[in-house]
């Protein structure tokens, strides 16, 4: 029933494949200075923690549904020979930094086939995604599972752990039923960065809107 749909999401999310990184790091780490020891008449004070960097807006669905990405993100889609058509939209970035890619690709379903935004739904076409990529990437495994909502709109995320072109990498993919399409994210980063793969994901979802 999924297989034609979740072909299309699946391409959306292998087109996310990062390049090569180089694990060997040739900068010396900075050892910080230490702090002035505090005085009795004049504690220390807390540091404020900075504000996040203005990121790069993103729009499906002519603005009906948005997020951001963090700072140094850039839209790569037109040098990513996608083509798009009446059937799916994906849109790729890149942060060449930090070696991170996302995709959104939109996809309406064949005719006769009918979608809805049940938590069996959403269960369903991301077990076939699941499937469909299992075949494509080399010793994935699913680490993580939910659903959650942004106002009256359910979400499904899949964290999952895998080997893209040799490179261990953690993914994120987020999917949901809106306006008779199917919408998916998919976020990939070296799995060595967990840390800063969490930060964008959080970003993402932080920013999400639906109008």
């Amino acid at each position: 029933m999924f297989k034609k749909i979740v072909k299309f999401a699946a391409v959306a999310a292998l087109i996310a494949g990062l390049s090569a990184c180089d694990d060997s790091d040739t900068k010396q780490p900075t050892v910080p200075k230490p702090a002035p020891k505090p005085t009795a008449a004049q504690p220390a004070a807390q540091p404020e923690k900075p504000a996040p960097l203005p990121g790069l807006s993103v729009s499906l669905q002519q603005g009906k549904l948005t997020f951001e990405l963090p700072s140094g993100f850039s839209d790569q889609t037109e040098n990513s020979g996608i083509i798009n058509d009446h059937t799916s939209t994906i849109q790729r970035f890149l942060n060449g930094k930090s070696r991170q890619s996302a995709v959104s690709s939109e996809v309406i379903p064949p005719a006769g086939m009918k979608l809805n935004g049940s938590d069996k739904m959403l269960s369903e076409l991301m077990q076939s995604m699941l499937t469909e990529l299992s075949g494509r990437y080399k010793q994935i495994e699913k680490t993580k599972e939910e659903n959650f909502t942004v106002g009256k709109q359910k979400f499904r995320r899949l964290d999952t752990e895998q080997s893209v072109n040799g490179q261990k990498v953690v993914s994120t993919i987020v999917l949901t039923v809106f306006n008779k399409r199917v919408i998916t994210l998919q976020m990939l980063s070296p799995a060595k960065e967990l840390e800063v793969h969490q930060a964008l994901v959080q970003r993402i979802v932080d920013t999400l809107t639906v109008k």
